[in-house]
Order: C-alpha cells, then structure tokens, then sequence
C-alpha cells in the first residue's frame, strides 16, 4: 500500500506503489498512473475541482531508460494510437481517428556505462496512455523492465512519478511535492545523482 504525504480539505498527494490501480484510490485522480508505476499522484476530494486543478497541474517523472541517449535534453513529439485490445500504444506518421499527438521533454540525468542505462527526468506536456513508455522505446530507449515495450531487462516497469506540483485554485498558491526513489534495481544505480537532483529538478 501507499501513503497519503498531503491532504487539505480538498486534495490529497498520495505516493503509490507500483500494482496499484489508480481508479480505486480515495479521490478523484488529476492525471492517472500505469498500474505498473509507482510515484506522486494528486486526487480531488470533489470530482468537480479536477478540472480547475488540471490547468496548473504537472509531474516530473524519473525513467531508466536502455542505452545511452544521444541528445542530453530535448523534447519528442510523435502520433499515438491506442490499441485497446492489447492495451497498448503505437508511434503512427499520420492522423487518423483514435489518433493523438503525445509531446514530452527530458533531460538526462546520468548514464551508467557498466549497465547500458540512462537515468532521465521526464516532463510529459500531453496524457496520452503509456506516452513516456512508448516515445522512449519508439526510439530504441526502452525503460527498463518494461516488456510490454521491448526490454529484457528483468525488473520492475523502472519509471516513477517524482515530483508533482499545482496551484491551488482558491488561495492561488503554488505547492510542490517531490519524493525519490533509490531502492532496487536500476534505481540504485543512480543512488547519488537521485538525492542530488530530486528537490529542485525542473524542465
């Protein structure tokens, strides 16, 4: 089980684990975690607030990727299509119906030569399902653990929701949440480059 790390009489940050599912947890959810995924989330007391709260709303995800990333930072944008069948995302050239497009920016953190693996900071600007997962592996990057997506790497999916910040919608106040991840494979691979970066990342 998770945590509550936040509550006010209209939100509450939870830190979930990895497994659990975001639509059973108390509160209405202002943007949606994998069930895989593991990190902050931010739940409405009232399902009317989510969409005030949506307009400020943000995460900075972490993700291990596969390889070494060629450009330190960037942004990717790419055509998703959901297949709801296999519940799955594909990068498409063109749009069509069902088809969204999916924008994100990154900053690699740290590469570990020894393991093949970059450590990245990960702000998504649009929701799409399993985005950061398939825009990653799209481009030969995988994260690590995550099958579904191509890697063989024998862990668990290694992307977790690191910091989360919004305004809240009353008292206009900018509030920031931020929560490391360091225990387990490949985490601890990046143990230093983690605490050292975590409390004041941005993109």
């Amino acid at each position: 089980m998770g945590k509550t790390v936040y509550e006010d009489n209209r939100v509450k940050i939870y830190l979930k684990e990895p497994g659990e599912d975001s639509e059973e947890l108390d509160g209405s959810p202002v943007g949606r975690l994998d069930k895989p995924v593991g990190g902050l989330m931010l739940l409405s007391r009232n399902s009317k607030d989510v969409s005030s709260l949506q307009g400020s709303f943000y995460k900075i995800y972490l993700a291990a990727c596969s390889g070494r990333i060629e450009d330190n930072e960037g942004q990717m944008n790419d055509l998703l299509l959901h297949d709801r069948r296999k519940n799955k995302s594909f990068p498409v050239k063109r749009m069509r119906q069902g088809v969204r497009d999916a924008r994100l920016v990154y900053k690699v953190l740290e590469y570990n030569e020894e393991n093949d693996i970059s450590l990245v900071a990960v702000r998504p600007i649009t929701g799409r399902t399993h985005q950061i997962r398939v825009q990653f592996a799209s481009r030969k990057h995988p994260l690590a653990g995550d099958g579904k997506y191509g890697s063989r790497l024998k862990c668990g999916i290694s992307l977790f929701a690191s910091v989360l910040s919004y305004e809240d919608p009353l008292s206009h106040e900018k509030m920031r949440f931020f929560e490391e991840v360091t225990e387990g494979f490949p985490w601890d691979l990046f143990d230093a480059a983690i605490r050292s970066s975590v409390k004041d990342l941005s993109l």
